[in-house]
């Protein structure tokens, strides 16, 4: 089996980085000399392509697609009508009827196709939404998820006609799928959202409360407008009997956690630690598209959730103030 990562001067190197560790032939596209030639001397690597044009020449099997958002729809749909199978990057896409057509033209074709959110594969969530569903917190009332940071972003990131959605659809769509993973169908989102940062075309802090069809409430912060950030928990479930919240200690930076790779730190239950032991969210991601491939199994990260997250991102954006 053989995947070509096509756009490797950004995330894509944690895409390859996964890759490396699982039983795969990998091919590159990539444009930058400077990057290629860095990639081979620390991975084996089989084919280099300098273009899309050469990547549709290629007889990889897969396509993990790390490319601005702008270019989702197009490339995504060229590569599935080819007969490849396709991960891309999240978002799925930047409107909700180029979404539809993705999944629509992966299913005509019988390919494949998933999004790539890392946060989905943290088994935080998971965990949480398992505690959630005992009721071993009582009856949920609140759920706080939330992320700040400070970007001074000038290239592809800091204009509207490529982000298709600002730091929102961005970084903040990972937190969206959080949010509903944890609290399920909303019936109801008012939102605020403005500029801070100069170079950012777009809204780059955006606040939303959300009502949810069993009766809870959640608050939403994402920001790339906050200097020098204090470490905050990234996700607070409130029940009438007990808290479940992101412990600070086992946090991740960057990824980096204490024990591998992960987006949140592990969860604690009315102030106790559970230690989910060691995990790498890329690996898992990647392994799991892998097994959906060889063995003709769902993709672990269906592609309507992805569509789902990105209809609240519109949602958000609707309903302002």
């Amino acid at each position: 089996m053989k995947v070509n990562i096509i756009g490797l001067n950004g995330f894509g190197k944690r895409h390859i980085e996964a890759w490396s560790k699982l039983d795969v032939d990998i091919e590159i596209t990539e444009r930058k000399a400077e990057v290629v030639r860095d990639l081979l001397s620390r991975y084996d690597i089989v084919k280099v392509n300098s273009s899309l044009e050469e990547a549709f020449n290629s007889d990889a099997e897969i396509f993990d697609l790390v490319l601005p958002h702008n270019l989702h729809h197009d490339v995504t749909v060229k590569s599935l009508a080819m007969g490849k199978h396709v991960m891309v990057e999240k978002p799925i896409a930047t409107d909700i009827s180029d979404a539809r057509e993705m999944i629509r033209t992966a299913v005509q074709n019988r390919r494949k196709f998933m999004v790539a959110d890392q946060y989905y594969f943290d088994p935080s969530v998971w965990k949480a939404k398992e505690i959630m569903d005992s009721g071993k917190i009582g009856s949920v009332h609140t759920i706080i998820i939330r992320d700040q940071r400070k970007y001074n972003w000038h290239g592809w990131r800091s204009q509207a006609s490529i982000m298709g959605g600002g730091p929102l659809i961005d970084g903040g769509i990972h937190f969206i799928d959080t949010m509903l993973n944890l609290a399920g169908e909303y019936i109801s989102v008012r939102s605020n959202f403005y500029r801070s940062v100069a170079s950012i075309e777009e809204p780059d802090t955006v606040e939303a409360i959300f009502k949810f069809k069993d009766g809870s409430n959640g608050l939403f912060f994402y920001s790339w407008g906050y200097p020098y950030p204090p470490s905050l928990p990234s996700f607070e479930i409130i029940g009438t009997d007990g808290s479940i919240l992101e412990d600070l200690r086992s946090k991740p930076s960057n990824f980096e956690a204490p024990k591998g790779k992960r987006a949140y730190g592990d969860p604690l239950l009315n102030g106790d630690l559970i230690d989910l032991g060691p995990h790498d969210i890329f690996v898992d991601e990647a392994s799991g598209f892998l097994k959906s491939v060889v063995d003709d199994t769902p993709v672990p990260f269906d592609p309507e959730l992805a569509l789902r997250d990105l209809r609240a991102v519109k949602d958000i954006y609707a309903n302002s103030i």
